[in-house]
């Protein structure tokens, strides 16, 4: 069982008339799934992320509030943690509340399981979720054997693919002439029926489809169909260039994703939900014009969020030191940021910047008279390439930040 705003709300809907205090439910990873204060939704708990590792480990450590009285309890299922609920500002004489919530809790999400007649494929595939995100709460081998048995066989070659709708915060669609906004409810609530679309994409009944829509992504394992696996990944690719036109279209949310490694064994699923989340990050930050990256295409954006600020520097300076005290500057960037995002294409470059390809001639010969490279050779596109990504990166504020 997977807490989220889904399996929580009947929970919180019958809580909510019986307690006099504030109602969080955590799920495993201690985020804040369900509430009764709005804007703690989302938000990651610390202390309930600490509770449920010491739960998991076998231990018992009570979280106390500031008069220092118990104000949380695990939630289990099946034997299983899977989250916890918290009560704010618990007076000592009203101890009982929690035990109550507890209960209720417990029972309403043994009951959905029995409702379901599935619980078992829930439970594994959640579990295959905790294993992604680095929780280990069951023996490998025993949650092999359990997706065995549900039909769900691992030895099968994936591809994996990360899925990450932007927040609230972030999204701003134009339509027309006027901007479409939505206010935090309308946000989750197109977050919500996208993800539940999302399984309809993907048709092999053994690709895994793992969505959360309180953290607004979704993790995909998808079957192989060819064993080359870059064709495979090209494939996703452009998949998920269909997905973010539907997504901005269908329900206004901005859509990116990264595409992963093959998977062959069960190890190789082991920690890919950080790896995934890793490069996206990279994408994004060097390729802010991009929704849908290659995860091996953006190793160089690993180096560069791993180098510091002076490094980034040094390496621009090097490179487009008088380019960049050129009159023409501007357009000698906007002309290679161009080349390089048409794959090398000169006749699509030239098209896009709408100018003759002598004139892009032009401008190539002048860029290797200030840099001193050439973009009609391996080691000075290379060198340009990384200078250039350096150079946008630290436009945007990057260097020296823990983003990674």
């Amino acid at each position: 069982m997977f807490l989220n705003s889904n399996t929580t709300a009947c929970i919180l809907k019958k809580l909510e008339p019986l307690l006099p205090y504030p109602i969080n439910i955590m799920n495993y990873e201690g985020m804040v799934v369900n509430t009764s204060v709005p804007q703690n939704i989302g938000e990651f708990n610390v202390a309930a992320s600490n509770y449920i590792k010491q739960l998991h480990s076998g231990g018992q450590l009570p979280v106390e509030n500031f008069d220092g009285i118990k104000s949380m309890c695990g939630i289990t299922v099946r034997q299983r943690i899977v989250g916890a609920i918290e009560l704010e500002n618990l007076r000592p004489s009203d101890s009982a509340y929690l035990s109550l919530s507890k209960t209720i809790a417990e029972l309403m999400l043994e009951q959905e399981c029995m409702f379901e007649g599935n619980a078992e494929n829930t439970t594994s595939i959640d579990d295959l979720l905790s294993i992604l995100v680095g929780v280990h709460p069951l023996d490998p081998s025993q949650l092999i054997d359990d997706l065995q048995r549900l039909g769900v066989d691992l030895t099968i070659p994936r591809t994996t693919v990360f899925i990450q709708l932007s927040k609230f915060d972030m999204l701003e669609r134009p339509t027309g002439s006027r901007k479409i906004v939505l206010d935090q409810k309308q946000y989750l609530y197109s977050v919500k029926k996208f993800l539940n679309q999302l399984p309809s994409y993907f048709y092999n009944q053994q690709d895994l489809i793992l969505s959360d829509v309180s953290e607004q992504n979704a993790v995909i394992l998808s079957v192989n169909r060819n064993e080359n696996p870059e064709i495979n990944a090209l494939r996703l690719c452009k998949l998920c260039g269909r997905l973010v036109e539907i997504a901005q279209k269908e329900y206004c949310l901005a859509l990116y994703a990264v595409v992963g490694i093959q998977c062959n064994q069960f190890s190789d699923y082991e920690r890919q939900y950080e790896q995934l989340v890793l490069r996206l990050t990279s994408g994004r930050l060097l390729f802010s014009e991009k929704n849908v990256f290659l995860g091996n295409s953006i190793v160089l954006g690993n180096y560069i969020t791993h180098s510091s600020r002076k490094v980034l520097q040094n390496i621009v300076s090097y490179v487009y030191g008088r380019l960049l005290a050129s009159k023409m500057s501007e357009t000698l960037l906007e002309t290679l940021q161009t080349f390089f995002e048409c794959d090398l294409n000169i006749t699509l470059t030239a098209q896009k910047l709408y100018t003759h390809r002598n004139t892009l001639q032009q401008r190539f010969n002048k860029i290797e008279k200030l840099t001193g490279f050439s973009v009609h050779s391996a080691d000075g596109l290379l060198t340009l390439r990384l200078a250039l990504l350096c150079y946008n990166y630290l436009q945007a504020g990057g260097g020296d930040h823990p983003y990674l």
